[in-house]
């Protein structure tokens, strides 16, 4: 609005003691800051001569009252102390730290595709504007900003079009009179911001929380066009602003015009301030920041989110219920940043019953300002707003929330207004589930940038399984604190549920840190930091880093739409911090796909057919590091994966002194075993789940830092006629049995002998060492052609087996070819076993009965 007409109106006037109260706390003697508060009341005075409506002349009268008294008290205060205006801490502006980071190509393409949003352009921030670009110049017409952002149903109902603030204030006033109000972007008094048919409270609440650190006497430029000298924004003549936000990777550009969305009725579209409703600012960042999340029809989020768009201060989400939280602690973490302005604060609460919110006197799932912390005779308590414009008064008084401080405090904004409240720190945690800070990047000195896109359209690894999932390095030489803030970008409203339309819903995101040196992990297992999943679009992880320590910091998701994502990766840190890719030291990678099928899914190694599990043999044709992941396609599935030396062939015995290495307890989904200096030579990896006939296929990936070659080996009866024997009985006394074995030609056999079963009496017993041999003939001139185990009694569980061998048809002219078994017998000859024996030959052979 041209300055002209707003030299004539209280707003002038107010803008210009508003000034003089600013110079009260930055007057170096008692001259300075009487001369200043008198300024002030006499034009605060000249502003209430002017002012039309009641509530504006009562809000006029009583700053006249506070700048009166202010000038009293520094008149007759024999030593004098500079002040700073409501606030004994409020210091200069500290600055924000800038990523110096190169950008690769790739991260400058992220952040141009992040530019794009809910079918408006949003390009990254260069400069403040051009102060001539809010200029109307003679004949130009004001700015119109294409197209209108959209509005709920509820809202359409009431929607009298958009109108220019001057229009909207000549149409009614708050108590449906005409008014002669003109529009301001500054307001006198205390600032009351409410919502009413929106359904934006995360946002409205993060508005009066940066509403209140600005009567504190902090401010921060956000908007355009500034006045700089006087600290607080200013009318454009064009009707166009001009907002710096963060999001999707780095400060932004938003322009809107300063059309708003008028209301047929007396509730209003737009945030309002109660007791400055000509004051613009507020709609005016409300309606830049539905441009942003795609308009007024906008569900909301939190306000850790909200703010962290509208100022860049890094949002930390505290679940006031967890136990690790406890309420002195967080106190003092706060309050003196809180006296600062170095940290925002708005709470939330989880879902409550209608009798809960009778009783409480507050909302189920709705975020609250905290516009105050005080600390007196040992009782801490929040000043806490409700944005809500109509609020249920009388249930928070008899909530006992509702307090005057009056008497503690001399500052005006502890003025209570409707919907504001105290409550004790006790009771915060108590009722409400979240709290939402949002911290001053100028507190870190450093920070260190990287954009990166996670393509979830593709198959996902199970829950705990790392292997594809984004992983960087964090390194500090200095060490001290380092915050790592994730950020998901956001994306075009409908667009995730346009591809993925089994999943509307944001999904969780977390943020792993591992004592890795910057390594990749494959598992989730072993965490330094485990955040938790949250659905909002950022999370934080607070870091203590020792001196010269670099962590490998995994990016983890649970049901994130099938989408291209977007991230940011940032670090905060009072000394240089940097951020890079996680390096993988495996230079080689082998991949391979199989599967448990009915025949081979043979259980764990206390399974007698642990053997039929699949098997692989693993080449190296030089010493190396090696890395096996096994993933299942089944998520339920328990793996676990063996590493053998064994010659590469398959593994028929598990004997300790050939194991090299194992993947530890069975593992939901997947597993990795890992083996350091592995010599040249060839190796057997085995694949198991933990109880036998568990069906499912699973990719095995074996990473190495020397070439290695991976492949399936066949089962033991791939090519062969298979054969089982009757079952032979072991009688209580009997340590002997046997059975003919014949071939119709030459063949080459393989058998193995299980016991099915051992009991004295009633009662299941340990089977008994055996001993399997292959005989030519019986008594003293027989001749043995193969035993089991080296000729060693054996009771492994997977049987004992007798090796390849070759028999012939004319062996049954020369006393024939028998299978004996032996056993060494059990206590005092009473046990009684049952086995049977596999036969597994290049042709078909025959097992005769079982004899003693």
């Amino acid at each position: 609005m041209p300055q002209s007409t707003a030299s004539s109106t209280p707003n002038a006037f107010v803008t210009q003691a508003l000034k003089y109260e600013r110079k009260i706390s930055t007057a170096t003697s008692q001259s300075q800051a009487l001369e200043a508060a008198i300024d002030a009341a006499e034009n605060y005075m000249k502003a209430l001569k002017l002012a039309s409506s009641p509530k504006e002349k009562q809000a006029l009268d009583a700053k006249c009252k506070e700048l009166l008294t202010k000038a009293e008290q520094i008149k007759d205060a024999k030593v004098w102390k500079p002040t700073r205006l409501d606030s004994k801490n409020v210091m200069p502006p500290l600055k924000e730290p800038k990523s110096t980071r190169k950008l690769t190509t790739r991260e400058e393409i992220i952040l141009l595709e992040g530019a794009k949003l809910n079918g408006f352009l949003f390009p990254p921030w260069t400069a403040a504007p051009n102060p001539k670009e809010f200029e109307l110049g003679h004949g130009e017409t004001k700015f119109v900003d294409k197209p209108d952002l959209a509005l709920s149903s509820s809202q359409q109902n009431i929607f009298a079009g958009w109108k220019r603030p001057d229009e909207l204030l000549a149409s009614i006033s708050p108590n449906n009179e005409s008014s002669t109000a003109t529009p301001t972007m500054v307001g006198s008094g205390v600032v009351d911001l409410v919502q009413d048919i929106t359904t934006d409270c995360s946002v409205v609440a993060s508005l009066c929380a940066a509403a209140s650190r600005m009567e504190r006497g902090h401010h921060q430029s956000t908007i355009y066009p500034y006045d700089d000298d006087n600290n607080v924004p200013k009318l454009s003549a064009t009707g166009k602003y001009i907002f710096r936000f963060h999001f999707n990777g780095c400060y932004r550009k938003v322009v809107i015009d300063d059309r708003l969305p008028a209301s047929k009725t007396s509730r209003s579209i737009h945030v309002v301030d109660r007791n400055n409703p000509n004051l613009l600012w507020p709609a005016l960042v409300e309606k830049a920041y539905l441009k942003v999340r795609g308009g007024y029809d906008f569900p909301g989020s939190n306000s850790g989110t909200d703010l962290w768009v509208l100022s860049g201060w890094i949002p930390e989400q505290v679940f006031l219920h967890h136990e690790d939280v406890t309420s002195d602690e967080l106190w003092k973490r706060l309050f003196k940043a809180f006296q600062y302005g170095d940290v925002l604060l708005t709470v939330g609460t989880g879902k409550l019953t209608e009798r809960e919110e009778r009783l409480l006197g507050l909302i189920g799932q709705h975020d609250y300002a905290v516009l105050d912390m005080t600390e007196s005779n040992g009782r801490r308590r929040m000043l806490i707003k409700n944005p809500w414009a109509e609020t249920n008064i009388h249930a928070q008084e008899s909530a006992g929330m509702i307090t005057d401080l009056q008497h503690e405090t001399s500052s005006p904004r502890n003025q209570l207004t409707t919907g504001s409240f105290w409550m004790d720190c006790d009771k915060v945690f108590q009722n409400f589930e979240n709290l939402y800070l949002n911290w001053n990047p100028g507190l870190f000195r450093f920070r260190e940038d990287i954009h990166f896109s996670w393509d979830l359209s593709k198959p996902r690894g199970n829950p705990g399984c790392f292997a594809g999932n984004p992983q960087f390095a964090v390194s500090s030489e200095a060490g001290g604190p380092v915050w790592l803030l994730l950020s998901k970008h956001f994306r075009t409203l409908g667009e995730s549920k346009s591809q993925d339309p089994m999943n509307n819903e944001p999904g969780f995101i977390s943020i792993y840190v591992y004592k890795k040196d910057g390594q990749r992990v494959y598992l989730s297992d072993g965490a330094l930091h485990r955040g938790p999943f949250v659905d909002s679009p950022n999370t934080l992880a607070k870091l203590e880093m020792p001196p010269r320590t670099t962590y490998t910091v995994v990016i983890a998701e649970q049901s994130v739409p099938s989408l291209n994502q977007n991230f940011t990766l940032s670090a905060f840190s009072r000394d240089p911090v940097t951020l890079s890719r996680a390096h993988d030291k495996f230079a080689h990678v082998a991949q391979i796909h199989g599967g448990w099928t009915p025949a081979t899914a043979g259980g764990n190694v206390e399974s007698p057919r642990y053997p039929s599990n699949p098997q692989f043999s693993l080449q190296l044709s030089e010493a190396a590091d090696v890395s096996i992941l096994l993933e299942t396609s089944e998520p339920d599935l328990a793996v676990h994966i063996k590493l053998f030396w064994s010659d590469g062939k398959r593994i028929s015995t598990v004997r300790k002194r050939d194991l090299i290495a194992c993947s530890g307890d069975y593992r939901r989904g997947c597993a990795v075993a890992e083996a350091n200096n592995l010599g040249k030579g060839s190796y057997t990896i085995v694949c198991s789940t933990f109880a036998p006939d568990q069906v499912g296929k699973f990719t095995l990936l074996v990473s190495s830092t020397s070439p290695c070659n991976v492949k399936a080996l066949a089962s033991e009866a791939a090519g062969r006629h298979t054969v089982i024997s009757g079952i032979g009985v072991f009688a209580p006394g009997t340590d002997r049995i046997l059975a003919p074995l014949r071939v119709p030609r030459l063949t080459r056999v393989k058998l193995i002998a299980r016991c099915r079963d051992s009991r004295i009496g009633n009662r299941s017993v340990a089977a008994s060492p055996m001993l399997m041999t292959v005989e030519l003939g019986q008594g003293p001139y027989k001749k043995v052609l193969a035993s089991s185990e080296g000729g060693d009694y054996s009771d492994a569980v997977s049987g004992i087996r007798v090796d390849d061998f070759d028999i012939r048809p004319e062996d049954e002219q020369r006393g024939g070819i028998w299978i004996v078994i032996e056993r060494i017998g059990g206590p005092g000859g009473q046990v009684e076993e049952h086995v049977e024996v596999e036969a597994l030959g290049e042709e078909r052979v025959e097992i005769g009965e079982w004899t003693t």
